[in-house]
């Protein structure tokens, strides 16, 4: 992290020439933008968005950014306009109270998202995410321990003990004291010295297997991290299996930082010192609790209800039976968008739609779904309805910062895309049509309130409002945009794109939740962004062949997008973007074209 000192000109009132930062708030967030999207030349008059940045990567600038004595949100760096106006909203941390003493230890409140979990049923030991790193030459066994032990007794959730009552109770889980897990116990060393790292592959997949193999939630062995030893010359792997109970595509990136900060202070001979925690996951669980009865969550009841309503586009027939389908990797395939195409997606798009990543890859999935259905005779009344994951960590809950808390934090609730009746000869020949959709799908995502954060309170910490939402209509099919992820061979303890980027992995007979899931991530590479989509069916209900006709007209209608980006006159404002919200979307674009005739 580099360090930022103040200068004369950083008074309030400085004035701008140019794109130049010039205040201390402006250039340290310059550079941190810069440094998190792997950018260069970041000026005040840059926005993050168009930037390419997404939620997950605003909440790692949060978290750099209170490194850096700056208080931001994330809130703020997603819908102010560029880094001048992001500037204005940073306050330096010494003007904040002291914060609450968090003890992390102790017992967890079962959280939505482990309900959902609890609910599927199947192997509970083995559920866990995995991801491969790279580790430097010069790396030994001891070193290794010593920094998996940090992790352990820095971060409270990776000594998380699950006790699963035989009764069909719920679940109890507590976080064990500091220094209750031993990490000798969870490290394995494998000899690969000699071996060409062409031959890794396999055996990183089933030391990975025995790995998770390993985990006993019960006993609050959560982790499990496999070295793959190259030789005192050579870099090597890591494999870091963790439960899922314990971890998030989030998580991963806490966990990456905190390995190499504590290899520099093991480099130097010095003593690991990884950065505070500001909010356990304990306290963080707790409050969960504790909102699923208030006035705001409950008043979210009817239009929950609403989007949960059947008539959708149906996946099969039969309707799949809840167990029937079990998780399989010979069920699965993945597919790449190009570098072309992926980087229009991440900023030009984005941007002139004044949109976010999540509303472009649904606007091109619901065309795509659309197309698919009408092609069956299952489209229903012409919506579909889908499960959206979210991060889970937002601040209308409470104000507490999240961006250093490992854990579980997903979010997971309806959505209905309704895209009205388009007209698929002007979308398929890349007219307005594509562009229609986005604005469409922009507005119905802002309708959710707070990004779907207290469906989750509603459907299982609240058991007046969880009994009618668990009778309403479920999503047959879940979209995951995972976010952007460095793949860089060059830089050590960053994540080895080739071997997945933080996915779930559930061992064998874990039921599936949906007819169709789809997990998609963005792999920052040395030639640029590319687009990566996992696809996983229930065989029962769709065949392979189905699936990888929706995933071709989902990526079909994503470069559709990109080309009619380029086109004269593409993107717009919506009515959410305006004060004057009373505007309807044909009043605003009769607007945008009177102006454009000037």
């Amino acid at each position: 992290m580099r360090e930022y000192v103040d200068s004369p000109m950083d008074d309030a009132s400085s004035r701008v020439v140019g794109g130049t930062p010039v205040t201390r708030h402006q250039r340290v967030l310059c550079q941190l933008v810069a440094d998190v999207l792997g950018v260069s030349g970041v000026g005040i008059g840059d926005g993050f968005v168009a930037l390419g940045g997404d939620s997950i990567i605003a909440m790692q600038l949060v978290g750099r950014a209170r490194k850096a004595g700056l208080r931001i949100t994330v809130g703020d760096v997603l819908t102010r306009r560029d880094m001048e106006a992001l500037a204005q909203t940073a306050t330096p941390l010494d003007q904040e109270p002291a914060p609450v003493a968090d003890n992390g230890v102790g017992s967890v409140v079962t959280t939505p998202i482990m309900h959902w979990f609890r609910e599927r049923g199947g192997a509970v030991d083995t559920y866990n995410q995995f991801a491969v790193l790279r580790t430097p030459s010069g790396l030994t066994e001891p070193r290794l321990v010593s920094m998996v032990q940090a992790l352990l007794d820095h971060h409270d959730i990776l000594r998380l003990r699950l006790s699963v009552p035989g009764d069909g109770a719920d679940w109890s889980l507590e976080t064990l004291r500091a220094g209750a897990v031993d990490a000798a116990s969870a490290v394995r060393r494998i000899d690969v010295a000699g071996r060409p790292e062409q031959d890794w592959a396999g055996l990183v997949r089933q030391e990975s297997d025995a790995a998770r193999d390993r985990l006993r939630p019960g006993e609050g062995n959560v982790l499990q991290a496999v070295w793959f030893d190259a030789g005192p010359d050579r870099r090597g792997l890591l494999a870091l299996v963790v439960h899922h109970l314990a971890v998030d595509s989030l998580s991963w990136r806490i966990l990456a930082a905190d390995l190499a900060s504590a290899w520099q202070a093991v480099e130097q001979g010095a003593a690991i010192t990884l950065d505070p925690v500001p909010t356990s996951f304990r306290r963080w669980s707790h409050i969960l609790a504790e909102q699923a009865h208030t006035q705001a969550a409950i008043a979210e009841l009817p239009g929950w209800l609403d989007r949960s309503r059947p008539g959708s586009g149906r996946f099969g027939d039969p309707v799949r039976v809840p167990g029937k389908d079990v998780e399989s990797r010979d069920r699965s395939f993945t597919e790449s968008l190009p570098t072309e195409f992926t980087e229009a997606l991440l900023t030009t798009v984005p941007s002139l739609f004044n949109a976010g990543i999540n509303d472009v890859l649904l606007a091109g999935l619901a065309l795509a779904l659309g197309d698919w259905h009408r092609g069956r005779g299952t489209a229903g009344d012409g919506t579909a309805l889908l499960h959206l994951e979210g991060h889970g960590r937002e601040e209308a809950l409470a104000e507490v910062d999240l961006s250093r808390t490992v854990g579980w934090f997903t979010s997971l609730f309806p959505i209905r895309l309704d895209l009205g009746e388009p007209d698929r000869t002007d979308a398929h020949a890349v007219g307005a049509e594509v562009g229609n959709a986005v604005k469409r799908v922009k507005e119905q995502v802002r309708g959710v309130p707070d990004k779907g954060v207290r469906y989750g309170l509603l459907r299982y910490l609240n058991p007046e409002t969880g009994e009618l939402l668990e009778k309403a209509a479920q999503p047959e099919f879940v979209f995951n945009y995972l976010g952007r992820f460095e793949a860089s061979d060059d830089a050590d303890w960053s994540v080895v794109a080739e071997y997945g980027t933080g996915l779930d992995d559930t061992g064998s007979g874990m039921p599936m939740a949906h007819s169709i899931e789809v997990n998609a991530a963005t792999v920052d590479r040395a030639d640029g962004p590319v687009l990566r989509a996992t696809w996983t069916w229930a065989d029962s209900v769709v065949s392979e062949a189905d699936t990888r006709e929706l995933a071709d007209g989902w990526f079909r209608m994503l470069r559709a997008l990109v080309a009619h980006a380029r086109e004269p006159g593409a993107g717009g404002l919506t009515p959410s973007d305006l004060t004057l919200s009373s505007l309807s979307q044909h009043e605003i674009e009769e607007i945008e074209s009177d102006l454009r005739a000037f």
